[in-house]
């Protein structure tokens, strides 16, 4: 089992290829590190890859390469700014665009196209931004074990049940349920979501791929955190047990989940207060841009 503590932060990463898939195409990556001021930061990405063959694998992989990079050489400089969310923005916008880039090079190279969702998340001072583009989710999970998706799915199947067309009991069995609207590595012009937003300690956050969460209500995602809370399982054990419920609704996708959350208090009350209604206008009008 993985050590699942860093100072700072709790978490676990979990990933299976699933029951009828010979090749896991989803990737996950997840950065911890600490700002020149002594501020804990993390970055949590999933992606999950299409293509066939192994060249959604491919796919996936590139994004998570490429994120690593912008981690290494950019992140670094952008939090030595005072004011950091306005340039985070703007850079991440440009990763999520150089991936793309990337995969249609790669696609008319070998003639043939390969894409990948991507959803990033980043946590800095109680404070949260995401960045998003396909059906993996993100959701905030609160001290009572109550989940909301900070994501939208950019899916035909969304889109269906945001019309009305169908009901989400209907979709979970559609054969369409898994077609994508947006994706990396297929039109130079990305539509991409964007979210950001403050929480507390107490608060963890949920990173999975499609093959999670298909076959498992919000219900019962919920009720299983509120056992593993009650019985103070560490996150990977969580996470490892997560993948395991998945397998026995019986998913017949790849499998990925990252669950992660902050230990220490950024802020006392008053200073909380104060961070929020300073940086409130800076981060939210960024709140649901695409």
């Amino acid at each position: 089992m993985k050590t699942t503590f860093a100072v700072n932060w709790q978490y676990g990463v979990a990933t299976h290829s699933g029951w009828f898939r010979m090749i896991n195409e989803d990737r996950s990556l997840l950065r911890i590190g600490s700002t020149e001021n002594g501020e804990p930061y993390a970055v949590a990405v999933i992606a999950d890859g299409m293509g066939g063959s192994g060249d959604g694998g491919k796919a996936s992989e590139v994004a998570t390469e490429v994120v690593r990079h912008w981690l290494d050489k950019q992140l670094p400089s952008i939090l030595r700014r005072k004011i950091i969310w306005g340039k985070l923005d703007n850079s991440i916008e440009r990763l999520f665009y150089e991936v793309n880039d990337r995969l249609i090079q790669i696609g008319k190279d070998a003639g043939n196209q390969v894409g990948t969702t991507l959803t990033l998340l980043f946590l800095l001072n109680e404070t949260y931004f995401l960045c998003h583009i396909g059906d993996c989710r993100i959701y905030k999970v609160n001290p009572k074990m109550h989940i909301r998706q900070l994501t939208r799915d950019q899916s035909w199947i969304y889109e269906q049940i945001r019309k009305g067309r169908l009901s989400r009991q209907q979709a979970r069995k559609h054969p369409k349920r898994h077609v994508l609207m947006e994706c990396l590595g297929y039109q130079k012009k990305l539509k991409l979501i964007k979210r950001s937003g403050f929480f507390v300690p107490e608060h963890l956050f949920l990173l999975c791929s499609d093959g999670f969460y298909d076959r498992l209500p919000d219900s019962r995602i919920e009720r299983f955190l509120r056992e593993g809370e009650k019985e103070q399982q560490d996150l990977q054990q969580m996470s490892d047990m997560l993948i395991d419920m998945a397998l026995d609704n019986r998913s017949n996708d790849n499998i990925s989940v990252v669950l992660l959350r902050s230990l220490n208090a950024s802020f006392t009350f008053w200073q909380r207060l104060w961070y929020r209604t300073k940086n409130f206008q800076i981060l939210f009008p960024v709140q649901w841009r695409k």
